[in-house]
């Protein structure tokens, strides 16, 4: 998967899963099948412009957003956070 894969992979499934969109209900808001945006969310397929404006459409932004690396950064940042507090919390349960 190339970079520009990845980048709009992780935020079309940000931007689905912040307005709690199924991958089928987001496939249906664009107008596509699911198993499509499914290969996209993976890195298989990558959509032409007019399916990207059509899903930034369904999702709310601007096709441009689909892009943003910020949204990597605090998605990751984010991951590792929880996934530290989770350890923390863990720990001091196993004391009892």
């Amino acid at each position: 998967m190339t970079r520009i894969q990845e980048c709009l992979a992780r935020n079309m499934k940000f931007y689905r899963k912040k307005l709690g969109f199924s991958q089928a209900r987001l496939a249906e808001e664009a107008g596509t099948a699911a198993n499509y945006i499914a290969f996209i969310e993976v890195g298989k397929s990558f959509p032409s412009l007019q399916m990207l404006e059509k899903i930034a459409q369904a999702l709310g932004v601007d096709a441009l957003e689909l892009f943003n690396q910020g949204n990597l950064n605090k998605e990751s940042l984010k991951k590792d956070i929880l996934s530290t507090l989770n350890s923390s919390v863990e720990s001091v349960f196993k004391l009892y």
